[in-house]
């Protein structure tokens, strides 16, 4: 019986990648790291976590399914919130808060947005999802509701300890961590399969044609649904995750902004790819420290945010159409040369698409009729 077994370098890999996330948190303590790795980068790490699974959840509602969405913060804010109420109301204990959260927001999804987006398709149902992220926040400070979310007020953790079998060994900011990185690491590894599953397969062919999936027997109504139902699974353990980490969730935590910063993370990162949600969510987790370091150069910096954010996503669409993971890909079979040689094809072929439009042009040919509309020349008859 044939054995499968996996590279010895990509075993290598996996087993460095692994040894760097256990250790991670303790790297500012050792003398030749301590001068480059802070503890803040614990806390880095611990949010590239929580981002991380938010770019899973719109990478597989959006580059897998081909679902737009304008409204995924307010997913997020709803599984952050169902956590903070779960625990802090009804003393659910943390972990099993973030679980319930992730199961409300994903019968929520696939019921509440995936049925209707069943009938909707394109700009349709940007704009449906884009009514939800805008009504959210006024929803959770409803009379009634705000019983529950304490309004405008928000949620907050009381006192977050690590559990008594961890207390002795790890402090707050490692247990965080540890974590949401193993949860994050875990989740990664079903988004893995089931994209590569019959399920992944099915929401390729509905992102590619619809009508061509509906021919090959898949059930489009089902699968978009589920597509939901599942994106915002994820979505919810991330919002779960978030409320954690960031010890409090309001009405304003999450807005419109940040997901259009969700799109731009996937477009970045690449679309389609586990490799591209990792660098969309590293993206997130630096792209405030960017900005802020740009600015020490540029002090106008902060007040173009949006400009920055839209001229890179720009730039990489030109220059590289799958992200940054086409990218590295692109690198690991044709090498740097034949990614430099890539670029400048598609900076040549924008120049002379840029001078074609430039270029002036002649008046339009004339049609037969008015061809032989047109008098004769002096030494001929007119066209026939």
């Amino acid at each position: 019986m044939p054995s499968f077994q996996l590279p010895v370098a990509r075993v290598f890999w996996l087993g460095l990648l692994g040894a760097v996330l256990v250790l991670f948190p303790f790297f500012h303590t050792w003398p030749l790291l301590d001068g480059y790795v802070t503890q803040f980068r614990t806390f880095n790490a611990t949010m590239f976590a929580v981002w991380l699974l938010v770019v899973l959840s719109m990478n597989l509602l959006t580059g897998y399914s081909g679902q737009i969405s304008l409204g995924h913060a307010a997913v997020v804010l709803v599984g952050a919130f169902t956590t903070a109420i779960f625990s802090q109301r009804f003393n659910v204990p943390l972990p099993l808060a973030i679980a319930l959260a992730g199961l409300f927001t994903g019968v929520v999804g696939g019921v509440v947005i995936g049925i209707p987006a069943v009938r909707l398709s394109g700009p349709y149902l940007a704009i449906a999802t884009f009514a939800l992220v805008l009504s959210l926040p006024q929803i959770l400070k409803i009379g009634g509701i705000n019983n529950y979310t304490h309004g405008a007020l928000g949620i907050g953790i009381h006192d977050l300890q690590p559990p008594g079998f961890a207390d002795r060994f790890l402090d707050k900011s490692e247990w965080l961590y540890y974590t949401t990185m193993a949860t994050a690491v875990f989740m990664t590894a079903v988004f893995w399969n089931i994209t590569h599953s019959r399920i992944g397969r099915a929401f390729v062919a509905l992102r590619d044609s619809e009508i061509g999936a509906e021919q090959m027997g898949v059930n489009v109504p089902f699968y978009k649904a589920l597509a939901f139902a599942l994106s915002s699974f994820y979505a919810g353990i991330a919002g779960g995750l978030f409320f954690m980490v960031q010890a409090f969730v309001g009405p304003e935590s999450l807005g419109f902004f940040d997901s259009i910063l969700f799109l731009v993370a996937i477009v970045i990162g690449g679309l389609a790819s586990v490799l591209g949600s990792v660098l969309g969510a590293l993206f997130l987790t630096f792209q405030v420290e960017a900005i802020t370091r740009l600015g020490d150069v540029f002090s106008q910096a902060k007040n173009l945010r949006g400009v920055i954010y839209g001229g890179a996503l720009v730039i990489v669409m030109l220059l590289f159409p799958r992200g940054f993971a086409g990218a590295v890909q692109a690198f690991q079979s044709n090498g740097p040369r034949g990614v430099w040689r890539s670029i400048l094809a598609r900076l040549s072929s924008l120049v002379e698409l840029a001078k074609s439009y430039a270029a002036p042009r002649g008046p339009a040919p004339a049609s037969p009729d008015e061809a032989r509309r047109q008098p004769p020349g002096p030494g001929g008859s007119s066209a026939s």
